[in-house]
């Protein structure tokens, strides 16, 4: 074990930088307890309250798990549950959409892709229940339902790929989305959003990969026009 002494500036964010390491990199096994309160400040030459507040930031970032009265147990990490640390809050804002809207079309042509590979009858059907709450709103001019149906079909596309890294990503980033959409609409119009996500529907239903992915692709690759 390497812990090195705590230099008199930020020491708590030392001490929680240098724990978090260690837990990364599996000094302690999953499950495993990690030294006490006392040890830990004897070690990093720091106070009790130093420590107790790293952890507590180990335990709201899912890393530990304190236990009254037993101690801090090393959580089992699981790249889902733990996606709110990996993406700094400055690219969810709403000035980076173009960051935001880049890294949709990364990750949801292949989703897309995916999806084509994997869904059941019971996923297209509810793709086709989407598509025709995209329809309704669309007829009734109504940005808001029609921006939320819009999202809640790329979403059951990211669903049905069966990924939780990918079903996490896009929980996370759906303020944003929601935030950003009715603006996108409005500039776009309701018909290029119909027609992207009727043949992305199609290629799904007919498990057509390729076609799937280059249909999300185009798709996504228009809002760029608009920013």
């Amino acid at each position: 074990m390497s812990i090195k002494p705590i230099e008199k500036v930020a020491v708590g964010e030392q001490v929680y930088d240098q724990l978090k390491k260690l837990l990364l990199e599996g000094e302690w096994a999953p499950g495993s307890k990690i030294p006490s309160e006392n040890e830990l400040a004897d070690m990093f030459h720091v106070s009790r309250v130093t420590v107790r507040q790293a952890l507590q930031k180990l335990n709201a970032l899912g890393l530990l798990e304190t236990r009254l009265g037993e101690g801090s147990f090393v959580k089992t990490l699981d790249a889902g549950e733990n996606m709110n640390a990996l993406i700094p809050t400055v690219y969810l804002g709403e000035q980076s959409i173009m960051q935001v809207i880049e890294f949709r079309q990364i990750i949801e042509t292949e989703c897309a892709r995916l999806a084509a590979r994997r869904a059941s009858d019971e996923d297209v059907k509810e793709l086709e229940r989407l598509w025709d709450n995209m329809k309704k709103w669309e007829t009734e001019k109504n940005i808001k339902e029609f921006s939320k149906a819009d999202l809640d079909f790329h979403f059951e596309v990211a669903k049905i790929t069966g990924n939780g890294l990918i079903i996490k990503t896009n929980s996370i980033l759906r303020d944003v989305l929601e935030c950003s959409m009715d603006k996108v609409i409005e500039k776009m119009g309701y018909e290029s959003g119909l027609y992207y996500h009727g043949e992305i529907l199609k290629a799904i239903a007919d498990h057509d990969e390729e076609k799937a992915a280059q249909m999300m692709k185009e798709h996504i690759g228009r809002n760029k026009d608009f920013f």
